[in-house]
């Protein structure tokens, strides 16, 4: 997840300061541990890389030592994220975090959490009370991480069961939520520039530069049950959609320069941009060589230290349920059970599904004489808003140890004063103009209940079980992936998609819900109240029936895949709208999908099964490793058609792009390539390497150097078409993202027989000054690109990569392709960086490791299409776990994640998964429980005893 940057005022990041000995091991008491609180004796191992091992007698016990390790491993990461959720990140690093707690304050995550605590069952108040105990026992010597003393800070705040809640939330906040300001700014743009020169401005945005159809056609699933395939029969909605009144744009506009520079609200308006993914792919046994399921995930999330999850394995002897659980795999810190993982009869895995439940509300108010609101303004009545006073405290990091308080900097208008609309439930205003604002409604701002889903997943024991948990599960969308020891895959659908008034009527009545709405009650833009109220619902709107979620159980072709891309196929025509619910409405999901990871899993799933050969679990390795490039694959035929049409032109400007040597090179070598991406250079970290490295091969040198050549073309081919042309109707400032702007690009090359680069708006996007037809004018478009691309590889921008070398042969992916591994203090904390744990940067202006990958690769490792200076190929999220599972008798199971069990950069746990996974290796993922027991060394554990005082 992303945290907003840490800036103390001080520079205490002098290695000797943090005293950074080599230390053998965090885990080496032997003697009984006072646990009050504690029901019975219990007991923690720990194996290589300090896995622990947690047996106890009860449920609740297990929560409680589970709760110590994370705090022992982890608890600076923990606060920070139950800080930076709460809107309290400033009370531990200062004034940097100010605006932030504001605008998280103001959004609500802890008052829903509140919310949830108080609605929850007693089960799971049992179970997150027991583990913030553990918490809290590990906190009370008052042995802190290092960073506290870099923050001024002796003494933490105590763990809270709603801390756990509220990480709970942040997460699925970051995978769930939309605010819909940038379209509309964008979309109002467009309209005004359309009706000033002439064009479509509607149909510039949803035709041509927004396009929901995605990159790539590959669906998971048919329609489920309870809808049908009728489509309605009317021409497309942008077509009768009313322009934008200029208000409406301002609001949107004021609101997003507010939140622009917010780390964790910021990417929230760019939909298809720098979003967490995942991948998961299964493969019956039918179709193995073992006879048992497979399965693989790997979760995309940000690639930070310490990693955002933390191994375990669970076990726990309740006598109140027949069988124990035996739960292993990954827990973000501070949450008390496995999120993803195995128990003895079944894995499962992860993937966001992007359902559209936020909708951002243009409100019209009372006001008092502050300026504040006192009411909304619904249907022509007043409804009354509610109040909450804010207060901040902040760190003085002024050389005095604990000096955090309060600050008298925010006003009433704000933040001092956070104003919810209950007909929003309870959501918050984010801006007010005058006597008009915006408000966001969204699922998650009422109880929730996914902590207790993934309790529940953690002690089911066959397919009924795990499907019945997922209906707590509330918020923050997965599409979760099932594959059992009896031989079922399946896949489900999670969380509750509200249903808006004017789909059920089967209109859109003004602007989509992904565009800023009405909220007056003078539009059908309301969620309906629950009328149908599904089982363990929690969101007090109508939501779609379970049966109309996409899922699917042990289907005829033997694999089931999911990488975040439209799960059923409603965006294939670029209309998320006009599919139709079997007992009447609209059937809409979301507006905007990934693709791309999902088109190349599919493809290599059937061709593994089109062999004569059955899949092992090496193949499904391999496939997880997969840094192919599937948007070269396609979008390359058109550079190289575009060479060869060169060729044999008559237009001098064209014929002479073509015959330039090094453009002719860029071409050969991309049409000799295989999509992949090698580094194709010996720092870098390559699948399949050893951890000591290796000498690039000549075959992934020129790959290495064609994934350059494309990856910079690409970027120029955008700005050369998509941008030049928006610009040149005075939209430079309101640009697509670049995910957006490529599907453009891309939709205009498939469609040019037809349309010659015309787009629905009417505008020219391969319009060059004296071409002699819209072929030539493209062709040269495509060169050019190229040619700009190579200019740019031997200019001073690249130097420090390239020197400004003209020889393509020196221009390795590796070089451009990098990440570093941010700590929220840097300084020594980041690897690799200062030497720490003997990990160093590919050179002095290049900062972090080469890896293979790519624009949205399966081997997740995306950047910005655009991308065209140094750094901007570097990428900072991705697998946060590598896992392979075969569903045998005795379940076999492996997993990799970037970094190791403990936060503390002085251990060598700090760092210890971290080179196998750069070079996609694995380490066993132990669920029997005698299995791993055998791996225990007899000084590394953890007795805990209630007795003891």
């Amino acid at each position: 997840m992303q945290v907003a940057r840490l800036k103390p005022r001080r520079n205490h990041f002098a290695l000797s300061a943090l005293a950074l000995a080599v230390v053998t091991s965090i885990a080496s008491a032997t003697t009984p541990i006072a646990a009050p609180g504690m029901r019975e004796p219990g007991l923690v191992s720990f194996s290589a890389g300090q896995i622990p091992l947690i047996q106890a007698q009860n449920d609740y016990d297990a929560a409680y030592m589970l709760g110590y390790v994370h705090a022992r491993d982890r608890f600076f990461q923990m606060d920070v994220l139950r800080r930076t959720a709460s809107g309290t990140l400033g009370e531990l690093v200062g004034a940097s975090a100010l605006a932030s707690d504001v605008q998280l304050r103001t959004l609500g995550l802890r008052r829903a959490a509140q919310a949830t605590w108080s609605g929850m069952n007693d089960e799971m108040r049992g179970v997150l009370k027991a583990y913030t105990d553990g918490v809290n026992n590990w906190l009370r010597p008052g042995q802190l991480p290092p960073e506290y003393s870099v923050l001024e800070l002796t003494r933490a705040e105590p763990w809270t069961p709603v801390d756990s809640i509220v990480i709970g939330k942040i997460l699925a906040f970051q995978l769930s939520f939309d605010l819909d300001v940038d379209y509309t700014i964008r979309l109002g743009a467009y309209q005004r520039a359309g009706a000033a020169s002439g064009f479509n401005g509607s149909a510039l945005f949803f035709e041509d530069t927004h396009r929901v159809q995605p990159f790539d056609d590959r669906v998971s699933i048919t329609a489920p049950d309870g809808t049908t395939a009728a489509k309605v029969d009317a021409a497309p909605f942008w077509e009768s959609m009313p322009m934008l009144d200029t208000e409406t744009v301002a609001l949107a506009q004021k609101l997003k320069d507010s939140v622009s520079n917010n780390p964790v609200i910021a990417p929230h308006l760019r939909p298809r941009e720098n979003r967490a993914g995942s991948n998961w792919w299964m493969i019956h046994g039918s179709k193995t060589a073992s006879g048992s399921p497979i399965l693989a995930n790997d979760p995309h999330l940000s690639l930070g230290l310490p990693a955002v999850m933390h191994q375990a394995h669970i076990i726990s002897r309740d006598p109140r349920y027949p069988q124990p659980m035996n739960v292993s795999g990954l827990a973000p810190p501070g949450t008390p059970n496995i999120l993803l993982g195995c128990t003895e009869a079944f894995c499962w895995g992860l993937t966001t599904n992007p359902l559209d439940v936020t909708d951002a509300y243009q409100e019209r108010f009372v006001l008092n004489t502050f300026g504040l609101p006192t009411h909304t303004i619904f249907q022509g009545r007043p409804e009354p808003v509610t109040w909450t006073f804010q207060s901040y405290f902040l760190n003085q990091l002024d050389g005095v140890n604990d000096n955090v308080a309060r600050t008298n900097s925010i006003g009433f208008t704000n933040g001092g004063v956070t104003i919810t609309v209950p007909r929003r439930n309870n959501g918050p205003v984010l801006s007010i103009n005058n006597d008009s604002g915006v408000s966001v409604q969204y699922t998650g701002w009422g109880p929730t209940f996914e902590l207790d889903a993934i309790r529940r997943i953690n002690r089911a024991t066959n397919l009924n079980e795990f499907r019945d948990a997922l209906d707590y599960f509330d918020v923050g969308s997965q599409n979760f992936a099932y594959a059992g020891r009896d031989g079922t895959i399946a896949y489900y659908t999670s969380a509750e998609m509200p249903v808006r008034e004017d789909l059920q009527a089967n209109i859109i009545d003004g602007t989509p819900p992904f565009i800023l709405r009405d909220g007056t009650g003078a539009r059908k833009n309301e969620w309906l109240s629950v009328v149908n109220p599904q089982p363990n619902q929690a969101v007090p709107f109508e939501i779609l029936k379970s049966s109309e979620m996409p899922q699917d159980v042990n289907p005829a072709s033997g694999y089931l895949a999911n990488a975040n891309n439209d799960p059923v196929g409603n965006t294939l025509d670029n209309n998320a709208f006009n599919q139709l619910r079997e007992g009447g409405g609209l059937y809409y999901l979301n507006f905007g999908y990934s693709s791309l990871r999902q088109g190349r899993i599919d493809r290599m799933m059937q061709s593994l099964l089109a062999r004569p050969e059955k899949v092992t679990l090496d193949d499904i390795k391999a496939t997880q490793a997969n840094n192919q490039m599937l948007d070269a694959e396609l979008v390359s035929p058109f550079l190289i058609a575009a060479y060869h049409n060169a060729l044999q032109s008559n237009w001098p400007e064209l014929k002479a792009l073509a015959e330039n040597p090094r453009v002719k090179e860029s071409v050969d070598r991309i049409a000799a390539w295989d999509f992949s991406t090698p580094t194709g250079i010996e720092i870098g970290y390559d699948p399949g390497d050893t951890p000591e490295g290796a000498p690039p091969t000549d075959t992934e040198i020129a790959h290495s150097v064609a994934a350059t050549l494309f990856a910079v073309w690409r970027g120029q081919a955008i700005r050369g078409t998509i941008d030049r042309t928006l610009t040149e109707v005075g939209l430079e400032s309101h640009l697509p993202g670049s995910s957006e702007a490529y599907v453009a690009f891309k939709r205009l090359l498939d469609t040019f027989p037809t349309r010659h680069g015309v787009g629905a708006s009417g505008l020219n996007f391969f319009q060059v000054i004296n071409a002699p037809n819209a072929e030539s004018a493209r062709d040269f478009l495509l060169l050019k690109a190229m040619a700009d691309a190579l200019t740019l590889l031997a200019s001073d921008e690249f130097a420090p990569a390239f020197a400004k070398s003209t020889q393509l042969n020196d221009y390795r992916w590796g070089k451009l392709h990098r990440i570093v591994f941010e700590h929220p203090l840097h300084g020594p904390f980041d690897i690799p960086g200062q030497g720490v744990h003997g990990y160093q940067n590919v050179a002095e202006n290049l900062p972090g490791f080469a890896r293979a990958g790519g624009y949205e690769s399966v081997d997740a490792s995306s950047h910005s299409a655009r991308a065209d200076t140094l750094n901007d190929f570097m990428f900072s999220s991705g697998p946060a776990r590598r896992f392979v599972g075969e569903m045998t008798p005795l379940i076999h199971a492996e997993q990799i994640y970037p970094g190791g069990q403990s936060g503390d950069l002085r251990f060598p746990a700090y760092t210890s998964q971290l080179t196998k996974w750069l070079i996609n290796q694995y380490e066993p993922l132990y669920i029997d429980e005698a299995e791993h027991q055998s791996q225990v060394s007899g000084e590394f554990v953890l007795p805990f005893d209630p007795t003891l005082r």
